[in-house]
């Protein structure tokens, strides 16, 4: 069964659609002031072997390069198929999922590889990673207030800027 997929934008952006999607079986279409894409959701869960699902553009189906590999991940496990017009892709003709799957390793290889080199750089110029330390004037307000047992935690973090648990780790150093 072919499903269409239609998902309003911004000004109705699309007034008419193919008469691919509007020939199909089944079409669902996405109103743009709902939430997410609860249709598609549901569809994703109910979709059959064999089925095919039609969109205008890839676009349309997902907001990120990421739901899309999640997407389509969902279709390849359901065997089914995805045809977007405008884009040219037909996954009964090409290797579309694969080529995705690639772009997904090669997107994480990408962030992973641009993370490790960040922090290489910063421990070059004797920075770590993760979030900067508070001023120590602060820490050391904020301990002695505590040592001193006239302040509550909350007077502590309040006057300081740090958090408990900021100031419980110094603490056991």
């Amino acid at each position: 069964m072919e499903i269409g997929y239609i998902r309003e934008f911004v000004n109705k952006k699309w007034e008419q659609q193919p008469d691919r999607i509007m020939s199909c079986t089944r079409i669902i279409e996405e109103k743009e002031d709902v939430q997410g894409q609860p249709l598609l959701e549901d569809l994703l869960e109910q979709i059959q072997p064999g089925d095919m699902l039609v969109v205008r553009k890839l676009y349309s189906l997902a907001n990120s390069t990421k739901e899309l590999i999640n997407i389509c991940r969902n279709l390849q496990e359901r065997q089914a198929g995805l045809l977007s017009l405008e884009d040219g892709i037909d996954t009964r003709e090409d290797n579309f999922f694969q080529h995705l799957e690639q772009i997904a390793v090669f997107r994480r290889d990408v962030v992973g590889e641009r993370t490790k080199a960040g922090l290489s750089e910063a421990k070059g110029r004797n920075k770590g990673g993760g979030r900067p330390r508070k001023p120590d004037r602060n820490v050391q307000k904020a301990m002695d207030m505590y040592r001193s047992k006239k302040y509550t935690i909350a007077d502590i973090t309040i006057e300081t800027g740090i958090s408990k648990t900021t100031l419980y780790r110094y603490l056991q150093d």
